[in-house]
């Protein structure tokens, strides 16, 4: 029976040390986390915070480094004011600090933005620190002044979903009605197409009409043409010309009388071929009438 007792107390005892052990190690990470150096930032947010409570963590790129201690309204009513407790020791590990930062001088890189963020889809709300663009996004204008230790927010991602969703909302109806005055000019123009190929296709048009006075004309001019038959009377002078050459040169030395008159015939055949060559090379001068330049028209044979 004693040795009975003797394993309860033991066992007892054991427990017991247990139980204390495990609430002093609880009570030194609270300790050491309570005594956790830290600082303070302030950002404005001019957006919807549902989600983001005290304790919330803030991270650098996905790294805590620091939780939320307040989230209130902001002086102008609008925006809201989020303070939160930023770890030295875990901007020094990561290398963005070495002390804590003072009021007299610059407190953050000028590229950092705070922005809210969603854990998955629980939709539990965080913050998030990173770089980003200074031109793209620039600091936002706040109707007062900010405290020293402030810090830029950039949009969240939802929010630009949101803004954007409203713009599009909102021009809804001017596109509808875009949608319905293009259409109606659509109308217009496929029924001036629709009268335009009628017109086209009627055999009084005044398409059809100008087609066939085109071929009419053409087929006049080439009677005409044909009926001059250019090319035969340009050969047939030509022939007649070499002709009363040869026979100019044959009988010369019989009789002057003879050779002045057969010179006078070769002139006045050389000047038939010479209109017989401008005739072939520009054979609407036939259909002009008489040169204006003084020339005098020959006759046809």
């Amino acid at each position: 029976m004693a040795t009975t007792a003797t394993n309860h107390w033991k066992l007892g005892l054991f427990v017991l040390l247990a139980v204390v052990a495990l609430l002093g190690a609880l009570f030194w990470l609270g300790a050491r986390r309570f005594h956790r150096e830290s600082f303070a930032a302030v950002s404005y947010f001019d957006e919807s915070v549902q989600g983001l409570d005290v304790g919330s963590p803030v991270k650098f790129r996905g790294v805590t480094v620091g939780t939320v201690a307040e989230i209130t309204i902001a002086p102008d009513r609008r925006h809201v004011q989020v303070t939160s407790n930023i770890y030295l020791d875990a901007l020094v590990r990561l290398g963005l600090r070495t002390r804590a930062p003072r009021s007299d001088e610059e407190f953050i890189d000028p590229r950092v933005r705070v922005q809210l963020a969603s854990a998955g889809i629980t939709g539990v709300r965080f913050i998030q620190t990173d770089f980003f663009d200074p031109e793209r996004y620039p600091p936002p204008r706040l109707p007062f002044e900010p405290p020293w230790n402030y810090v830029p927010s950039a949009p969240s991602t939802l929010k630009n979903v949101e803004e954007a969703a409203v713009e599009t909302i909102n021009r809804l109806p001017m596109l509808a009605d875009r949608a319905k005055d293009t259409l109606a000019d659509m109308r217009k123009t496929l029924g001036s197409i629709d009268r335009l190929a009628a017109s086209l296709q009627a055999e009084d048009g005044s398409f059809n009409r100008a087609l066939q006075e085109l071929r009419a004309a053409a087929a006049r001019v080439d009677k005409a043409i044909d009926e001059a038959k250019l090319g035969a009377t340009t050969a047939s002078m030509r022939d007649a010309s070499a002709s009363v050459g040869l026979a100019a040169a044959g009988v010369g030395e019989a009789r002057e009388e003879l050779q002045a008159s057969l010179v006078a015939l070769r002139e006045a055949l050389e000047s038939v071929r010479t209109l017989a060559d401008s005739l072939e090379r520009d054979p609407s001068a036939l259909l002009r009438g008489p040169r204006t330049d003084g020339a005098v028209p020959v006759k046809g044979r």
